[in-house]
């Protein structure tokens, strides 16, 4: 009898032992669809290095079911930012010698902001001239339509953009 007990009691450790491990967030949950800061003063808003949002919405690619799109803005000295867009989940991808991403903000026409990239992982940096910044730092929402897969399928990606502060 105690021999089956034993038995019993080990199948019993190994069946729990051997159960889906938690394995935390997500790189979605993790970045969120609110805005998160880097570098700043008690991890606030205040002299934030870099401020970053994701997108509300996923698109199913042929790497991943749930590709997603980051919005990153990096203050400038001269009262400006970069504003960088990236894809997780699938490569980046446009032609390196004229890069461009079509955006709408708050539901208006569709503008082309013309960026650089460095490499298929970085994403786009829009350039502080195209004028970015200065048209997300007050909006609501922005939609952006990225290349998804090859240079033909392009998915919209929107992010709420309220509570964007990067005060220094």
């Amino acid at each position: 009898m105690r021999a089956i007990l034993t038995i019993a009691a080990v199948a019993l450790t190994l069946a729990a032992c051997s159960g889906k491990k938690d394995e935390g967030p997500t790189q979605r949950e993790q970045i969120g669809q609110t805005w998160k800061y880097e570098g700043g003063e008690g991890g606030g808003a205040k002299g934030a290095k870099v401020a970053y949002i994701g997108s509300t919405n996923t698109v199913q690619t042929m790497t991943a079911p749930d590709t997603f799109s980051v919005l990153l803005v990096q203050p400038l000295k001269n009262g400006t930012a970069d504003v960088t867009v990236k894809l997780v989940g699938a490569p980046f991808t446009c032609d390196l010698s004229d890069c461009r991403v079509r955006a709408s903000v708050d539901g208006g026409e569709v503008e082309e902001w013309q960026g650089r990239v460095a490499t298929n992982d970085d994403g786009i940096t829009i350039a502080p001239s195209q004028g970015a910044y200065a048209a997300i730092k007050g909006a609501k929402t922005l939609k952006v339509d990225l290349v998804v897969d090859g240079k033909e399928k392009t998915a919209p990606f929107t992010f709420n953009l309220a509570g964007l502060d990067l005060k220094g």
